[in-house]
């Protein structure tokens, strides 16, 4: 091991409590052994429980010399990569949420502007006065047969 891979246990710690308090639980375990917990808490009440995992670790007093300060730089790096994965996950969705909203506003803005200009209706008609059997058209060129097909009418 290099000489910067050989912090100890509380400099291997030390990134991670910048930001964070970290609970550590010492208890005697079975064959002359220890267990180490290494518990992370929560910085916010809707913070991922990824980030609130702990580490434990077991083995003998010369053990846990010699592989707890690897272990905890260990699992700071992998906390700190995940902390920071989580957070630009996060921003990553309030951006593609944003987007999503705008693009709803949009699409109602786009939706409203045809109704708000309602195109032109053409005029109506003027009614036309029915005629009588024995009436006359002023204008009419074409007149129904007697058998109900068009007749041209010579004026």
């Amino acid at each position: 091991m290099s000489q910067t891979e050989t912090r100890g246990v509380f400099r291997g710690l030390a990134p991670m409590l910048t930001n964070r308090t970290v609970i550590m639980t010492i208890a005697a375990a079975a064959n002359d052994c220890f267990m180490v917990s290494i518990i992370p808490k929560k910085v916010k009440d809707d913070e991922n429980d990824v980030l609130t995992t702990p580490l434990c670790v077991t083995g003998t007093a010369e053990e846990l010399d010699r592989d707890l300060p690897g272990q905890i730089r260990e699992f700071v790096e992998v906390h700190t990569a995940t902390a920071s994965n989580i957070e630009r996950i996060r921003q990553e969705l309030a951006a593609a949420e944003k987007d999503v909203e705008e693009a709803r506003k949009e699409k109602l803005k786009g939706k409203k502007a045809p109704a708000a200009e309602k195109p032109a209706t053409p005029p109506k008609p003027e009614p036309q006065g029915t005629l009588g059997l024995f009436d006359v058209a002023e204008s009419a060129e074409a007149v129904l047969s007697p058998t109900g097909d068009l007749a041209e009418v010579a004026p």
